[in-house]
């Protein structure tokens, strides 16, 4: 199995913040061993410190991550939440954003991490495939989408 997993794609969520996406992604990255306990609490806090919001092309993004410490295997999650969820922009401390598609990611070391936000930022400025992504009906169009993330 590569980064890409269906069991880590959560369609229509019930979220209300942007600490409810975080502690689903990291719950179920924890129920399919991708990392260890401890592992979303350590998210939360880091997003206190390091906001991961993005304002995409029409659609804003949130990349919630942190250190490798607690990583069995690297991953890549995805929430679609029901109505979008405020997070921090990246690099300030009081910009929020509405985010309506997040990918949660575990990485294992930072050469990996690199390569992934690289391409994550492909997939930031389509605003074309971002619409495709929140607008998706199943969980395998959305890993169509974001299969170009498996060549990493």
């Amino acid at each position: 199995m590569g980064l890409l997993d269906e069991r880590l794609v959560v369609l229509n969520a019930e979220v209300e913040t942007a600490e409810d996406c975080i502690r689903l992604a990291g719950n179920l990255f924890y129920q399919y061993d991708y990392v260890q306990e401890g592992y979303a609490d350590a998210v939360v806090e880091r997003e206190k410190e390091y906001p991961t919001g993005l304002p995409g092309k029409g659609i804003s993004i949130a990349i919630p991550h942190t250190n490798n410490t607690l990583v069995n295997k690297p991953a890549v999650g995805v929430i679609i939440p029901k109505k979008p969820i405020s997070f921090l922009m990246m690099g300030t401390k009081d910009n929020k954003l509405q985010c309506e598609v997040i990918l949660p990611l575990v990485v294992k070391d930072s050469e990996m991490q690199l390569a992934m936000l690289k391409k994550m930022m492909k997939i930031i400025q389509d605003a074309e495939l971002l619409i495709k992504i929140r607008d998706a009906r199943n969980k395998n169009e959305i890993l169509g989408y974001l299969s170009p993330l498996e060549a990493i």
